[in-house]
């Protein structure tokens, strides 16, 4: 069973790769939207590009990222930032079948419960806040709470699901 459940960790951590070092940094940095393109909704230059073109339609689901507090930036910037090598990392660790080294296994504890903490955070937010962000908050919380997902199949593998080693020879 650790070999199934660890080729569904490396399709989970290759998609949290792909949103934390392209698609978030892409909108931040390297095409002209971010922030500021952003709020100036389908005529700024966010239109201009694919990445650009689906932070807006995000906003049908979240329209508060129209002009996104500074915390709500820092929370998706922290994913570039803090969660991003993590998501390299595991699936290298993955990859090469060392789920069960034990500095990786408190490494990702650590990670896991930095992660369950601003999830749980910001989706406590934004039940809290529905009348102002007018945010869909069944389509927040499943976009969101893939994030819980992931980091609690991690720690179903890390801590239930065991290694069978068996010696050949």
């Amino acid at each position: 069973m650790a070999r199934w459940y660890d080729r569904f960790l490396i399709l989970l951590f290759a998609f949290a790769t792909f949103i934390a070092l392209f698609y978030e940094p892409a909108f931040l940095y390297f095409v002209d939207c971010g922030w500021h393109g952003l709020s100036l909704g389908a005529d700024g230059p966010c239109a201009q590009t694919w990445v650009g073109r689906a932070w807006l339609g995000y906003l049908q689901t979240e329209p508060i990222y129209a002009n996104a507090p500074r915390w709500i930036q820092l929370v998706n910037e922290f994913d570039v930032f803090l969660f991003g090598w993590f998501y390299v990392l595991s699936l290298i660790i993955f990859i090469r079948a060392q789920a069960h080294l034990g500095w990786y296994r408190n490494l990702a504890t650590f990670m896991a419960g930095m992660m369950t903490y601003s999830m749980i955070l910001y989706l406590t937010w934004q039940i809290l806040s529905i009348d102002e962000t007018h945010a869909d908050l069944t389509a927040v919380i499943i976009g969101n709470g893939l994030w819980l997902f992931i980091f609690t199949a991690l720690m179903v593998r890390l801590y239930l699901v065991r290694d069978v080693r068996i010696a050949h020879g």
